[in-house]
């Protein structure tokens, strides 16, 4: 009677999600419920491109299910990866999508994970997964409404779960998480102790929970039980469905007897299954038929989905286990740990990280100048979006699928320059030059440097703060002169530019030029530079005001060289090596060795290397070079000490004036291949201190919050040391640190990596060339070529701390943000500097005032209804007596380009309202608020 009640209630609204028509479950509790979830696992890239995985297989998926739904209203179907369904959504006509809205306002198909990729959860960074959660998250909800808004969480292939996963998911709205993946010896544990089903403490701050299901073992169907066109298992026919049943019922209640209630899931599907949906739903008929009207079996067998099941779930009067940390690291067997990926494919890595934050400066573009840009947006956050996938950013896709990534994320950065024009034209009185950006600055190429010999470089401040920082700009001159946005002289500095030979080209320039910048919050400022004097020649002494030159030493073997700034001086030993470090606030000298190392790729044929797989040959290091050799270069701005390890490895270590931070600028690379039995190797650098560790180390949490790691150590089962350096590597996405009492040693990357702390020596991998699969599908070894086809290059930094325990965090958090988003420059060529400034606008506020110091403007974005708003707080509790605490924020009168005239909270992922309605907001420790705006915009000569 409730189902009917139900129906009539979805026919009168013409809508009843999936959770409000579950079909029935049996309350009596010697009749095991058994919900069958018909499912698609359908990777966006992998083995081939996410467009010949759509034309080959995914748009008949779709086709049939559609076909075989409206057969049945019995029939379920659960659906995820958003940007393969809205593909199909935009290549069908309208009564296509007619005939599946009804199905999911029926409660027939239900959206369930709902992001436009299922995001890996080792590598991303938490903007990213909030970025692409919300972009499926949008077009669900304009295609389904409330039904678009997703219940369950879905993330049943990535290589291990994060803990700031289960935090987001929850804050999103979800009531339910299911994954597949967790390490061998955990799911044994789950399954002896029934607590395969769980609820999942997200932070330690909010304490907010989700609960979680890990399937029995993998996301398909039990064994013998596919039906899919490329399954060769036994079909069911009148002939056979009894024995067949008997055999299903079997296998159901094997499971069944790990599980806490009389409710089992049953994942009926597999990557890229139901492409001949009929073959699937006429057996699973069959089986729901026989079994259902033979009470001697003691099951309710139904079609269900995720939500439906959590719902069965959360009806019973269960006592659930509960769960603190995370699922790293993912191991399948003794010698299989899923470690490498951390950093596989880190040029990769370094590129979807850089074209994160143009994303996010084109998103603040849009809303502080109201610009209709929505095509150009929409682009970049498919194309950001797409390398969040699981096969992506974890760099475990083939390397014609990578190339494939590589090109539409380029396709995605390059629509930044359509918004910064069309930003520059919105506060400019003329026609203002067409910027571009350098994309390859960082090989010490800028195509507009190099040609023009005027040229403007505007630089935007994506941060919510007033940001005193430097921008390198390749430079094709020996002399500079500078000017700011009112033409006032800027004093820089010219450096020769260090000569690494993997990284030649014919167009890299001689020179690099720092310029001071000062930036007001989330806006802009322009610079106006000219070169003189013949490039290739040493640098000549300029007029003090516009330019300081370089004093460069060359330093004899038995010599010590140092570099200092505002905050350090840094000690360097006869070799060349880093030896010490001296805070020069409170004297304190602090020794610390900074190397670089390898480990050689397993060759076992059982389980080698490779792209998902970090098993080293051996459990030591090898050395790249005992003596390098160094260059020191000094100057007002900057200082650094330059090293060449080896042919294919470079560092600078870098001092910036009035930075806290010491920067590692390496380059990797081609990792050498030998021309026989080539050895892989995966490359480390080894930060090496006196701290007492004791076995602990902290990483963080998909760039977020940070967890508490135990030298051989898991949380919640039995470590087994069958891969002593793997089975302790974490993923280090964006800081990782060790500490004793006296001393904390903090190093933030500029990508994700994999890393590890023991015995006071800290270390991150940061490349690897591996030359054997590592039996995980991908039938391909990690060998890339590079784009001279002889090995990859890759170039990366890290930016380092070595400080006491207690002020660290007022340290690195702001720190971690601002690496995340450093200035992004544009340049254009301007004859006239003085006819510019008098056209165009040269300095740019997006706020009246910088946030406080623990609060980031996460999201500011222009969306079809208002503008959509983020606000997180960046400190984890008890981290720093200050700003550890709530902080409050009025916005209500924050913003320059528009007014707010109301406003609407919504839950994290922006598809569903939560209870708010003012401009003044508390944020706690690690909180978010979102915020729907609608406002008027502000005339371009008002701000």
């Amino acid at each position: 009677m409730r189902r009917l009640g139900l129906l009539a209630v979805c026919l009168a609204l013409a809508r009843c999600c999936s959770w409000d028509n579950c079909n029935p479950v049996s309350t009596d509790p010697n009749v095991l419920n058994v919900h069958l979830i018909c499912h698609s696992h359908d990777d966006l890239g992998w083995l081939i491109t996410v467009d010949q995985y759509y034309e080959r297989e995914v748009q008949y998926i779709y086709d049939t299910v559609l076909q075989e739904l409206e057969k049945d209203s019995t029939r379920r179907f659960s659906f995820a990866e958003t940007g393969f369904f809205m593909r199909w959504v935009e290549s069908r006509n309208s009564s296509i999508l007619a005939r599946w809205q009804k199905l999911v306002a029926a409660g027939q198909a239900e959206a369930i994970g709902g992001g436009w990729v299922q995001n890996d959860e080792a590598t991303a960074h938490y903007v990213d997964i909030i970025d692409q959660m919300t972009l499926g998250y949008e077009h669900l909800k304009s295609l389904f409404g409330e039904c678009g808004a997703p219940q369950a969480a879905w993330q049943i292939d990535p290589f291990g779960h994060s803990r700031e996963f289960a935090n987001l998911a929850a804050q999103m709205g979800m009531t339910s998480l299911w994954f597949a993946r967790i390490h061998y010896l955990d799911r044994t544990q789950r399954r002896t102790q029934k607590n395969l089903e769980f609820n999942w403490v997200g932070n330690d701050e909010q304490k907010k929970s989700i609960f979680t299901g890990s399937f029995y073992s993998h996301y398909g169907p039990p064994d013998n039980f596919c039906f899919d066109s490329g399954c060769n298992d036994e079909e069911i026919n009148d002939g056979n469905v009894d024995r067949r049943s008997r055999q299903f019922a079997d296998e159901v209640k094997a499971q069944a007897s790990h599980y806490r209630t009389n409710n089992v899931l049953l994942t009926m599907g597999n990557d890229f299954n139901y492409q001949q949906a009929n073959k699937w739903y006429r057996n699973l008929d069959k089986l729901v038929a026989y079994i259902n009207a033979n009470p001697s079996f003691g099951m309710n067998v139904q079609y269900s989905t995720p939500a439906c099941y959590a719902n069965a779930l959360q009806a019973t009067p269960t006592i659930w286990g509960s769960k603190q940390d995370d699922f790293f690291p993912y191991a399948s067997g003794d010698h299989s740990f899923w470690t490498g990926y951390f950093t596989s494919r880190p040029a990769f890595k370094g590129m979807i990280r850089q074209a994160s934050s143009y994303l996010n400066l084109g998103k603040q573009l849009t809303a502080h100048f109201n610009l209709n840009d929505d095509a150009a947006l929409e682009t970049a956050k498919r194309a950001s979006g797409l390398v969040q996938h699981h096969d992506g950013v974890s760099g475990t896709a083939k390397q014609v699928v990578t190339y494939d990534y590589q090109q539409r994320l380029d396709k995605g950065v390059r629509q930044l320059e359509t918004m910064i024009n069309d930003a520059v034209k919105k506060s400019s009185t003329g026609t203002p030059p067409t910027y571009t950006l350098c994309l390859l600055s960082n090989e010490t190429v800028c195509d507009v440097s190099q040609k023009s010999g005027s040229y403007a470089v505007t630089i935007f401040n994506p941060i919510s703060r007033t940001v005193s920082s430097f921008v390198r700009v390749p430079f094709y001159h020996p002399i500079a002169s500078v000017a700011d946005d009112t033409g006032a002289a800027v004093k820089v500095q010219i450096v020769p530019t260090f000569s690494i030979p993997p990284l030649s080209s014919a167009n890299i320039a001689p020179y690099e030029l720092y310029i001071p910048v000062l930036l007001d919050p989330a806006g802009f400022r322009t610079y106006f530079v000219s070169g003189s004097g013949v490039s290739g020649r040493p640098p000549k002494q300029s007029n003090a005001e516009l330019a300081y030159p370089e004093k460069v030493i060359q330093p004899s073997e038995a010599d010590t060289v140092s570099i200092e700034n505002d905050y350090v001086s840094l000690q360097f030993d006869a070799n060349g090596y880093l030896s010490s470090v001296q805070n020069k606030k409170s004297g304190t000298r602090r020794n610390l060795k900074q190397e670089f190392l390898y480990y050689e790729s397993s060759a076992n044929s059982a389980q080698p290397s490779g792209a998902y797989i970090f098993r080293p040959a051996a459990q030591t290091t090898k050395t790249l070079s005992t003596s390098i050799t160094t260059t020191v270069v000094k100057g007002a701005s900057v200082q650094e000490v330059r090293q060449k390890v080896t042919d294919w490895a470079y560092q600078t270590i870098r001092l910036y004036t009035g930075q806290p931070q010491i920067e590692f600028d390496w380059v990797i690379g081609p990792i050498p291949k030998e021309n026989s039995n080539p050895i892989g190797k995966e490359i480390i650098t080894r930060y090496t201190t006196d701290i007492k560790t004791n076995g602990l180390f902290w990483t963080d949490a998909s760039g977020r919050q940070v967890l508490q790691r135990t030298w051989d150590s898991y949380p919640q089962f039995q470590y087994e040391d069958t891969e002593p350096i793997a089975g302790n590597y974490y993923p280090v996405v964006n800081r990782i640190y060790m500490k004793d009492n006296t001393n904390q040693l903090t190093v933030l990357t500029d990508r994700a990596q994999g890393g590890m702390a023991r015995n006071g020596a800290l270390e991150l991998m940061l490349h690897r060339r591996c030359f054997h699969d590592d039996h995980f599908g991908v039938d391909e070894a990690l060998d890339e070529p590079g784009k001279d086809g002889k090995g990859l290059v890759v170039r990366g930094q890290h930016w380092v701390l070595f400080d006491e325990p207690a002020p660290s965090a007022s340290t690195h958090r702001p720190l971690a943000v601002n690496l995340f988003h450093r200035p992004i420059a544009a340049y254009a060529t301007v004859a006239d500097p003085v006819a510019y400034r008098q056209a165009t606008k040269t300095k740019f506020a997006g706020l009246k005032r910088d946030l406080p110091a623990n609060v980031n403007l996460l999201t500011l974005e222009k969306r079809s209804d208002g503008i959509l708003m983020r606000l997180e707080h960046i400190f984890q509790a008890n981290e720093d007596p200050s700003l550890s605490q709530p902080a409050t924020i009025d916005f209500s009168n924050l913003f320059t380009g528009f007014t707010i005239q109301s406003v609407q909270e919504l839950m994290l992922g922006g598809n569903k309202n939560s209870t708010g309605k003012s401009t003044t907001v508390t944020l706690n420790p690690q909180e978010i608020r979102t915020f729907s705006l609608t406002v008027s915009p502000m005339a371009p000569k008002d701000y």
